[in-house]
């Protein structure tokens, strides 16, 4: 039983890929769908103590190697983080976090640790992989980047939280007009738009939660 688990496991990312958004080419961009696919195996593994997603987050992280940047806010709602002894969430796609939580998650299950040191050994990471930022946004609040976008070609923005809060996303153009959004009841958000001309645009993170939201924010 432990061996079916684990192989349906192993398996898993590419049912989930299957259901991921398209853009407005119909192709789901690979470093956009890895992100998100990793991001979200985390956020159930640190909500339910499992380790088998941390490590399944960590071998996606690994494999398409994302690299960390320095998102810079513009000036959004400072807002108030809210009572810490509310916050459950967390998220992460840092390999080397992912496995040592899974370690610590796993105790002396001799089949999560091989899988542990399979993903530190034989899974090295891709050249220049999609590139993330991770900040955190207080309650009630909101968060600005400004992000340069070319014309003609499909742009997207992710976001990831740590499941706290409901995360809202907006996309505006230099001239204040709303291009995309994605404000549903989730802090999982993504849009993809196709800009009219090539300039700088305005992504809005709003948290509609009573914390804050700990999050993963990737653009193409």
């Amino acid at each position: 039983m432990k061996k079916l688990f684990v192989m349906i496991a192993l398996m898993l990312p590419m049912a989930v890929m299957a259901q991921e958004e398209k853009d407005a080419t119909g192709v789901v961009p690979e470093g956009e769908k890895a992100l998100r696919l990793a991001a979200e195996l985390s956020k159930y593994g640190y909500a339910n103590d499992d380790a088998l997603s941390l490590i399944q987050a960590a071998r996606i992280s690994k494999k398409a190697g994302f690299t960390l940047e320095d998102k810079k806010k513009v000036e959004g709602d400072k807002g108030q983080p809210g009572s810490k002894a509310g916050k459950k969430g967390q998220v992460s796609v840092e390999p080397a976090k992912l496995l040592a939580d899974a370690k610590a998650k796993a105790g002396d299950d001799g089949v999560l640790l091989a899988l542990i040191d399979d993903v530190n050994s034989n899974v090295r990471g891709a050249v220049g992989g999609p590139k993330y930022g991770e900040s955190h946004v207080n309650a009630g609040s909101s968060d600005l980047y400004e992000v340069n976008f070319k014309a003609g070609e499909s742009a997207m923005v992710i976001v990831v939280g740590d499941g706290d809060t409901d995360l809202d996303l907006y996309v505006y153009d230099n001239n204040g007009n709303l291009v995309a959004r994605d404000a549903d009841y989730t802090d999982d958000c993504v849009v993809t738009f196709t800009p009219r001309w090539t300039g700088k645009f305005t992504v809005k993170i709003v948290n509609r939660g009573s914390v804050y939201n700990s999050y993963l924010i990737g653009t193409n």
